[in-house]
């Protein structure tokens, strides 16, 4: 008998369980609105209280959330006793504006190291054993482009998010035949708390989006959450190690320029 299964129509996340850190606001929040609106019951981590996040509960799903800030040790057992299906590592950060590296801080290249690599793998490690144990789950770390090409001024915050995208392929061979799948999301171009493009862009440039972007921009929360809920769902079962950019085709169009009065853009006004 044909299975139909993948293709019906209904929740997607219908009785599981998901843990996504910094799900407070932004594309973390889009997330786990999304889980919940298709039916998971959703665990959110974050430095600040979740507050009112809004969704569609006809599937039956739900949202809570533990007052946390995930460079702090050791991770609340409340992530482990909420037994999760799912986990999605979203919190990161560059943590300053553009800065060269042979004028960077070593406490700095710690400071990002916690929040960009050193958090995920204590986490991904305090829930493994129960998914290991219960024999399934789907682990979704957020990267960015820059983890795929450079970002000039940012080059250890790039760093430590290539180390991520690494881990993800050495975790997902590691426990595939555990029955845990493990996937990267790499967003560009997606409008956010530490990039808000609505703000950045200025009115009268923003007609540039289709040269900046192959399909336009910028790209909202909503759009990395779609692709969350897929690595997350059984629409994806037999995909394992592999990185999906949620950035408009930046990562395939090209990269930065220099500016003539010095610096870089991967948004030029004079094109």
């Amino acid at each position: 008998m044909t299975d139909f299964s993948p293709f019906s129509p209904g929740p997607m996340l219908a009785g599981r369980r998901a843990v996504v850190t910094g799900g407070a606001a932004g594309i973390g929040a889009a997330v786990a609105r999304a889980f919940a609106a298709h039916g998971a019951h959703v665990l959110v981590a974050d430095i600040e209280p979740v507050g009112v996040l809004e969704f569609d509960g006809a599937a039956g799903g739900s949202l809570t959330d533990v007052v946390w800030d995930v460079r702090t040790t050791p991770c609340p057992s409340v992530l482990a006793e909420h037994r999760p299906d799912i986990l999605v590592n979203n919190v990161g950060h560059h943590l300053r504006a553009p800065h060269t590296f042979a004028t960077d801080s070593p406490s700095l290249w710690d400071e990002l190291h916690d929040i960009n690599f050193a958090h995920v793998l204590r986490v991904t490690r305090a829930l493994l054993e129960g998914m290991i144990e219960r024999g399934a789950g789907s682990i979704i770390n957020l990267t960015t482009v820059e983890a795929h090409r450079a970002i000039p001024g940012h080059a250890v915050y790039s760093g430590y998010k290539a180390a991520l995208t690494g881990f993800t392929r050495s975790l997902a061979a590691e426990v595939g035949p555990r029955g845990i799948r493990v996937n990267a999301i790499a967003p560009d171009l997606i409008e956010s708390v530490q990039v808000p493009y609505s703000q950045l862009v200025p009115e009268q440039d923003r007609s540039l989006w289709p040269i900046w972007s192959p399909l336009g921009g910028p790209g909202q929360p909503r759009d990395v959450a779609g692709v969350a809920l897929f690595l997350a769902s059984d629409l994806s079962r037999f995909v394992t190690g592999g990185t999906v950019h949620v950035d408009g085709g930046t990562h395939i169009a090209g990269g930065w320029v220099a500016r003539r009065s010095g610096g870089w853009t991967n948004r030029p006004r004079n094109p």
